[in-house]
């Protein structure tokens, strides 16, 4: 049995709800040639773009790709299970817990020096704190450079993406309000 990879299934997801390219990327924040590429597996797709792009199928985040569930309140450093999405660069651990009604989802993500994510607007709002390293978080158009100790909030629904800027990798701990983890309905 051979396991999708993850542009299969993005592709297969659309196709099943009758949707073009064009129609996910308006409805997603995405671009058409991003969503062709990630369908290709030609490039990574982020856990913002996926949650997006789930939205815009009316599928559950969580039949995308994997993600460790977290049910307890409480995350300790070192137990957590740090993961990936197939083709992109980050790693991730999940900080948030699940219950029904939960309207905060947080991530601390992990970038390779030399990192940039796609262009994105999503619904919601969206909170970044540098931990270590170099980032700019460009917001409509405009820089944000950003260090450790240094944060940045703002309306997710304006077009942002994200770069790590310095020599190394670098932290960032991502609290935002869209669904990242699509465990429960309404969430």
């Amino acid at each position: 049995m051979t396991v999708d990879r993850i542009g299969e299934r993005l592709r297969r997801y659309r196709r099943a709800a009758k949707k073009t390219l064009n129609q996910v990327a308006a409805e997603s924040g995405l671009t058409a040639s991003f969503l062709s590429q990630a369908e290709r597996n030609l490039t990574g797709v982020s856990i913002s773009s996926l949650a997006s792009i789930a939205k815009s199928l009316g599928v559950p985040l969580n039949s995308l790709f994997d993600q460790p569930q977290q049910p307890q309140p409480d995350s300790h450093h070192g137990e957590r299970v740090r993961y990936t999405i197939e083709g992109q660069p980050l790693a991730y651990e999940r900080l948030s817990s699940s219950f029904p009604g939960n309207l905060l989802n947080a991530v601390k993500m992990n970038m390779p020096a030399g990192y940039q994510s796609e262009l994105i607007a999503h619904e919601g709002a969206e909170f970044a704190y540098v931990l270590s390293g170099h980032i700019v978080y460009t917001i409509d158009g405009h820089a944000y450079p950003l260090g450790p100790g240094d944060s940045v909030h703002f309306d997710a629904g304006k077009s942002h993406c994200l770069r790590n800027v310095g020599e190394g990798a670098a932290e960032v701990l991502t609290v935002t309000t869209m669904p990242l983890f699509g465990e429960h309905p309404g969430n």
